[in-house]
């Protein structure tokens, strides 16, 4: 749908030859919807699909569906509640150890074969794929959310009634857990209205735990209860989920299995019946799209993305990913400088950047030592009686996805 690009190959890559067949069929049919000039191909292995590509978008899971169901199972088993298990907490753990050696492994193929190509990550945890592109190859990559964006969104039209356009915001922090530094309208500083329109609009009420924090560290985060209570232990105590009717108690996996469900049945009505183009061109919210047409053809935007901190956020260290607003043009990705954090939210960013460090080198080496550190520094680990013992559950149940180094 971007104006500004047409031709060129999208290739498309499944270790699951049966979707990738379905996917392929459904994505040649969209491209005919467009009357571009798309060449779209499918490999079921990374390698075939490299040569000479200028961008790789990551939206991989080692162990698929399956293996993020039995990480929340074995955690719940062990006393750790989690409402997702993607960022923090034990189930980041083990996802960690899962994925970071696949992304090293496409990336220095891509060292070989499109030296010059960008990665596109949407694979969670965003800061640890992105921590151990940019520090154990030479790739150009970031990371892409529609979190924040999503909220900004849903503040501008249910807490201040205005369209998502007219809400100019600032925000930074880690992916997952980001800051609105700033909010205006019409050149107006909105801030000092947010707290008594969020209890107003009954926002306060459906996402409590960032009306909370909040109140607490006097900024609103994002991208939303469901996420940002696992950076903080408190809220997935059994007894404040109760107080606070917290809705994603340990995971609601029957609203996932609907999402994907509806979606299937979406993919097959187009498919087999040529229907419902309406629904995919709609546009999902995600931004790649935008970032490949501004480094292809010069044009500008300006996104959320997750990039290793340069001084971007002055009381976080260098070398840890952040997520700020980034321009974007021809030139390459140009993160915007944010300042200081409130002393606070700074610590809790800083933190989860120091534990995906530990657990980037882990995820690499087979360094057990160095994941039950992780462990031990992990706010959702405070729940466990016995850390060590769900890391070892967890990585034996994983033997089959984790690199050989961890058999021994």
């Amino acid at each position: 749908k971007e104006d500004f690009i047409d031709g060129g190959e999208i290739r498309l890559v499944d270790i699951d030859t049966k979707v990738l067949k379905e996917v392929t069929e459904a994505v040649i049919k969209l491209v005919g919807q467009t009357k571009k000039q798309f060449k779209v191909t499918s490999f079921d292995h990374y390698k075939r699909a490299l040569p000479e590509a200028d961008f790789v978008i990551f939206t991989y899971a080692v162990g698929a569906y399956a293996a993020w169901k039995r990480d929340i199972a074995t955690c719940t088993r062990f006393g750790v509640n989690q409402s997702v298990g993607d960022t923090i907490g034990p189930g980041a753990v083990i996802r960690i150890l899962r994925s970071i050696p696949l992304a090293v492994e496409i990336a220095r193929e891509m060292e070989k074969v499109c030296p010059h190509a960008y990665i596109i990550n949407y694979t969670n945890p965003e800061g640890a794929q992105c921590l151990a592109i940019q520090k154990y190859t030479s790739i150009k990559s970031f990371g892409l959310c529609h979190g924040t964006p999503d909220t900004a969104a849903a503040l501008a039209e249910n807490v201040f009634e205005v369209s998502p356009e007219q809400l100019f915001y600032r925000a930074a922090g880690v992916n997952h857990l980001t800051w609105f530094t700033d909010l205006s309208i019409d050149g107006q500083d909105v801030y000092p209205q947010l707290k008594d329109k969020l209890i107003s609009s009954g926002y306060a009420e459906k996402e409590p735990v960032s009306f909370e924090l909040y109140k607490v560290f006097g900024l609103y985060c994002a991208p939303g209860d469901r996420h940002v209570e696992e950076f903080f232990s408190t809220f997935l105590r059994e007894s404040v989920m109760e107080k606070m009717n917290l809705a994603w108690k340990n995971n609601d996996f029957l609203a996932v299995d609907s999402w994907r469900a509806r979606d299937a049945e979406r993919l097959k009505i187009l498919r087999e019946r040529g229907e419902g183009f309406e629904y995919f061109f709609r546009g999902s919210g995600e931004t790649a799209t935008h970032f490949i047409c501004s480094l292809a053809t010069g044009t500008i935007c300006t996104e959320m993305v997750n990039v290793l901190n340069q001084g971007f956020i002055s009381n976080i260290s260098d070398g840890i990913i952040v997520e700020v607003p980034t321009f974007v043009d021809r030139f390459g990705l140009h993160p915007q400088y944010i300042g200081r954090l409130p002393q606070g939210i700074a610590a809790k960013c800083e933190s989860l950047g120091r534990e995906y460090i530990l657990l980037v080198d882990a995820a690499l080496e087979g360094d057990r030592q160095k994941a039950l550190q992780a462990m031990y520094l992990d706010p959702l680990c405070a729940m466990c009686d016995d850390s060590e013992g769900l890391l070892d559950a967890l990585i034996k149940e994983n033997l089959d996805l984790l690199p050989p180094v961890w058999k021994h």
